[in-house]
């Protein structure tokens, strides 16, 4: 009976691909007729309207990520001063036409040394002010609640913070705070507030408040001038601390301060080019760990992006940095494994689903980004049959994309109730069914041809569906006192297309889904506040 309930699954999106495939070819054969029948004014007209560059282009393989290899990995002439020293000691990154790099003749090559004992001494060093913060905001750094925030962290909240790497945060927390590079007070801070919002203990989700208070006052006196890798992972960390309780322009704001701190300290190129000048990355851990940094604040970036529906910072093109991949895993760290990974016996067998969801979210952020900055930008020309074009090449793209995940990743309806729903594989394909309806939602409440006006019906209501179907599993397994801030945008999403197309009933349910979410994330409250509003 499974098997053939899980059959209607594959034909659909298999029936999906196809017929994206074929939307641009008819969509061709229907625009070369109009320009036969069109007089000579109106061609012109026509042709101004669309860009036949989507559909000539070679598709990309799907299973691409490593930049580096699209593009030269070889360090640019000139390149090796584009991370100097600041006069605080940091390393920043100064591109060509940088003021920095105005006055300079051949690059010497052989003064790396000086860049590598600045970099070293800055990168350790105590918090200075971090007692005198945590003794004003009445916190003890040896109290039971900064151990258990940190254990609800990475059971529930680590999945969507990668950049963030957990041995060594671990590593640094546990043993030489004063010398660690991937430990701070601040970033200690952050990582609390969020962790505490999982609490199920309403004494500890409390004491978030005063967590994220701490660490915004040692980041603000502190992180602009002393940027770092711990200060770009606390400000994101505050950044979806601000989304979550409904502050988004404050959350914004952090993310771009996170964003812009990563450029300036040169994580948009490999880490390899760097390491004859910046002490920081002696192993191999050390360069991974910079390339998770840089791919957690592209994701990031378009998750915000598309919660907020604003125009994406960061882009894939002006990046140099290979994919990230699996660091070892020790066995002191099963205590601090996610939900989900703790309670498998081997079921995965050498595959850890962690990374490779990590790894299809980067994949899923290009189609984001194409989407928010090429359909959805401010600045968008797209109209008629050049929109149609777009809409049809990034649906075939999210299609292929959902076809190419590895089994790991993947996940479908009618598997049986007790199969394990991992956390980070149900916050990705919440996050395909989330940009599935966001992309599509528009043509299906348009006034256009009822044909391509059913197509994004059909596309909409499946996600939601997929969407109902998700949370109730893991509602049944988890509770959503620990849900995803990912899962307040697809439960919005999915409510708003089950209004129209589907059921009351199953309406009624998500909105129920946003009250229980709301123990954790303010932002679930507004969410259902502005959706009843709506509905009255």
């Amino acid at each position: 009976m499974l098997t053939h309930g899980a059959l209607p699954e594959l034909r659909n999106c298999s029936t999906d691909l196809r017929v994206s495939g074929d939307r641009p070819v008819a969509w061709l054969e229907s625009f070369i007729g109009k320009l036969q029948a069109a007089p000579s004014p109106e061609r012109d007209n026509l042709l101004k309207t669309v860009s036949f560059g989507d559909h000539l282009s070679a598709p990309e393989p799907a299973s691409v990520v490593n930049v580096s290899e699209e593009k030269n990995p070889e360090p640019a002439r000139g390149s090796s001063e584009n991370l100097q020293v600041d006069l605080e000691g940091s390393l920043i990154y100064h591109g060509a036409t940088s003021i920095y790099r105005a006055h300079l003749g051949v690059p010497a090559r052989g003064n790396a040394s000086p860049s590598r004992e600045l970099s070293a001494n800055y990168v350790v060093g105590p918090d200075s002010n971090f007692e005198h913060v945590a003794e004003h905001f009445e916190i003890n750094l040896n109290d039971e609640l900064v151990d258990d925030a940190l254990m609800q962290f990475f059971k529930w909240q680590y999945p969507h913070f990668m950049l963030i790497y957990r041995e060594a945060f671990l590593r640094d927390h546990f043993g030489d705070r004063v010398r660690g590079k991937y430990w701070s007070s601040a970033l200690l801070l952050s990582i609390c507030a969020l962790g505490t919002l999982m609490s199920p203990e309403k004494r500890h989700r409390n004491a978030s408040e005063q967590f994220f208070s701490a660490a915004e006052s040692i980041l603000i006196v502190s992180g602009f001038t002393k940027p770092s890798i711990v200060t770009v992972q606390g400000f994101l960390c505050l950044a979806f601390y601000e989304i979550g309780r409904g502050n988004l322009s404050k959350g914004w704001g952090f993310s771009g301060i996170a964003f812009r701190m990563a450029q300036d300290m040169g994580f948009q190129r490999d880490p390899k080019h760097w390491v004859s000048h910046d002490a920081s990355l002696a192993t191999v851990e050390d360069l991974e760990i910079r390339r998770r940094i840089f791919w957690g604040c592209y994701t990031s970036d378009k998750l915000i992006s598309l919660i907020l529906g604003r125009s994406v910072y960061l882009f894939y093109d002006d990046a140099e940095v290979e994919t990230t991949n699996r660091l070892p895993d020790f066995p002191e760290m099963k205590p601090w494994l996610p939900a989900g990974f703790s309670d498998y016996d081997g079921g995965f067998g050498i595959v850890n689903p962690l990374i490779p969801c990590f790894k299809e979210q980067i994949r899923l952020s290009k189609v984001i980004e194409k989407m928010l900055s090429k359909l959805f930008s401010t600045k968008s020309s797209l109209e008629g049959l050049g929109r149609q074009s777009c809409l049809d090449s990034l649906n075939f793209e999210l299609c292929s994309w959902y076809e190419a995940l590895p089994d790991c990743a993947k996940w479908n309806r009618w598997e049986p109730p007790s199969t394990l729903l991992i956390p980070s594989v149900s916050a990705l394909q919440l996050l395909f069914h989330s940009v599935r309806i966001a992309l599509n939602f528009e043509q299906a409440v348009s006034h256009n041809v009822a044909a391509l006006k059913d197509n994004a019906r059909k596309d909409c209501l499946s996600s939601a569906e997929d969407i109902a179907h998700i949370v109730r599993k893991y509602r049944s397994q988890y509770g959503l006192g620990h849900s995803p801030l990912m899962m307040i945008y697809g439960v919005m999403q999915a409510v708003r297309t089950l209004s129209l197309f589907g059921t009351p009933e199953e309406t009624q349910y998500l909105l129920h889904v946003l009250d229980e979410c709301s123990s954790a994330w303010t932002l679930a409250q507004q969410a259902r506040d502005r959706l009843t509003r709506v509905e009255v």
